[in-house]
């Protein structure tokens, strides 16, 4: 099959029949025919009604465009979050998405190459992978579809959901989202990203035991009535990274896990946004 791909690939967009596929690939005209049917049934191939002839399908382009984004994600995001982390002094990473609901660690950097990482941040080594379950990853949800946003705040627990859902139209607004969970909730996000195999009862009161535990996210009008000089705790700030069709597939999360005044907090997150900007920028 991996040859038959390569030379759609080649030839695209151009389209080959059966007989010139057999010729260049030394296949058998029944082997070849029946890898082509398997392909066109996955969506990976297309037959031309009229001329027979057979192309690259949409569910091949779909996934070469997922390849193209994954790898300009890690080679222009690695450089990206390196000079952010050296430039902001913090811990950095690049969050991408993998499936509708669930992120992994692509890239990380520390300020120096010999920044001892504190055991708090040991969840977001390169290749960790979070379910995007309420109430975190807020950045990846906030500009869903209102009816994606509605089934995701439906899965937290009910005296959250409130809050949540002026969260994410704040963080639509601002442009980026705020963590301000201690390292004692460190155990809870992991107890949410291995909970596919149990009870749904016992996933949910372990989902309502985080949000009761966590003051979800800054408010704009909480900010806002802080003073100049008065410090907000904030672990980590994430800005999603867009592609060009305008969808969230990444996120640049910088990990000050400090007191931060309302100045220096906008200053790391107009950083932060930029950095996610200029990986966007990159992406087809």
């Amino acid at each position: 099959m991996i040859s038959v791909v390569e030379l759609l690939a080649d030839a695209a967009p151009d389209a080959l029949t059966l007989a010139q596929i057999v010729r260049a690939t030394g296949q058998s005209r029944a082997t070849a025919h029946a890898i082509l049917t398997e392909m066109a049934d996955q969506g990976w191939a297309l037959r031309h009604p009229a001329t027979g002839a057979f192309g690259l399908g949409p569910a091949f382009v779909s996934l070469a465009g997922k390849a193209a984004h994954a790898d300009l994600l890690g080679t222009w995001g690695r450089q990206v979050i390196t000079d952010l982390a050296r430039t902001l002094g913090v811990p950095c990473f690049l969050a991408r998405r993998l499936t509708a609901d669930t992120i992994t660690v692509a890239e990380h950097c520390l300020p120096t190459p010999d920044s001892d990482p504190v055991d708090s941040r040991r969840w977001f080594h390169p290749g960790r992978e979070v379910r995007l379950r309420p109430p975190i990853c807020r950045e990846f949800i906030a500009w869903s579809a209102p009816e994606v946003r509605e089934t995701w705040i439906e899965r937290a627990a009910p005296a959250s959901r409130t809050r949540l859902r002026l969260v994410l139209d704040d963080i639509r607004t601002r442009g980026y989202s705020i963590e301000r969970m201690s390292s004692d909730h460190l155990a809870m996000i992991d107890a949410l990203g291995s909970l596919d195999d149990v009870s749904d009862a016992l996933r949910i009161r372990v989902g309502d035991l985080l949000s009761e535990l966590t003051v979800i996210d800054y408010l704009e009008s909480e900010l806002a009535a802080t003073t100049p000089t008065e410090e907000v705790g904030v672990v980590t700030v994430g800005a999603p990274v867009f592609d060009a069709a305008g969808s969230v597939i990444a996120s640049v999360v910088t990990c000050p896990s400090t007191l931060l005044t309302p100045g220096e907090l906008g200053e790391l997150a107009a950083a932060t946004i930029a950095a996610a900007e200029r990986i966007g920028a990159q992406l087809p």
